[in-house]
């Protein structure tokens, strides 16, 4: 590492630990309201309680909101049965607390320690009708799972668009984010309260050694399906007013 290398890493760090001898800081809240609706849409909602591997991985302050989410394939009714087929999703809002070091993060960081393997990422824009559009990071991934009932390994691929919502800005970018809460609370002696908000749906995808399972949406369905239910999502409970454009 050259010397401005060391100067640079010497400043951050002065930066980040200066925070910690600065007086109690006033919390903003998130624009994105917590609560799932039981509707989105045509889709449903189930919550349920996060996980105690999730809790335990953030701070004792941080709130969760969690459901999975389903919606009647139109034309799949079947009368004898009195079912239809069903696209699933899950949802999920996790509310950072007060603490910046050990509060909400990127999927990047905590899916590989889950087996998930992901080999694409990118910037896209979710529209939101009424609304207009907002910045989202779509990935897509895979993990080795058991087939029910047997020892047999499959192969599970994943689409997981998500962003996050702090006072008044929303952004894809992790990096903006911790940025922009260093300077709030430098500069204004304010904590911003951030919601990481994310879809996840499973796909098929049988160029990744999959075999193709039954139920299942192509990448290009999962990818309609899941901005659809997250644009309902972001309709509902994002305040529209407060967030800057």
């Amino acid at each position: 590492m050259n010397r401005k290398a060391y100067i640079l890493a010497a400043i951050l760090a002065l930066t980040l630990s200066s925070i910690y001898f600065l007086p109690p800081f006033r919390q903003a809240e998130s624009a994105m309201a917590m609560e799932i609706p039981e509707t989105l849409g045509i889709w449903r909602t189930r919550t349920y309680p996060p996980s105690q591997k999730e809790r335990e991985a953030l701070a004792p302050d941080t709130r969760f909101s969690k459901a999975m989410c389903w919606r009647p394939r139109p034309g799949s009714w079947d009368f004898v049965t009195g079912r239809s087929e069903a696209d699933v999703a899950d949802v999920s809002i996790v509310l950072s607390g007060y603490d910046l070091a050990n509060s909400i993060h990127r999927p990047e960081r905590c899916m590989p320690t889950q087996g998930h393997q992901i080999y694409q990422s990118e910037k896209s824009a979710l529209e939101v009708p009424g609304h207009g559009a907002i910045p989202v990071r779509r990935l897509l991934s895979y993990k080795k799972a058991l087939i029910e009932g047997t020892k047999a390994e499959t192969v599970q691929n994943a689409l997981t668009v998500y962003f996050f919502v702090g006072n008044q800005v929303v952004t894809e970018d992790h990096t903006r984010r911790t940025l922009i809460d260093m300077a709030d609370r430098l500069t204004k002696g304010e904590a911003q309260r951030w919601s990481y908000v994310s879809v996840t749906m499973l796909f098929n995808n049988e160029a990744q050694g999959a075999a193709r399972m039954e139920g299942l949406p192509t990448l290009d369905e999962a990818d309609r399906l899941a901005r659809e239910l997250l644009a309902e999502l972001v309709s509902e409970n994002l305040a529209w007013k407060q967030v800057l454009n």
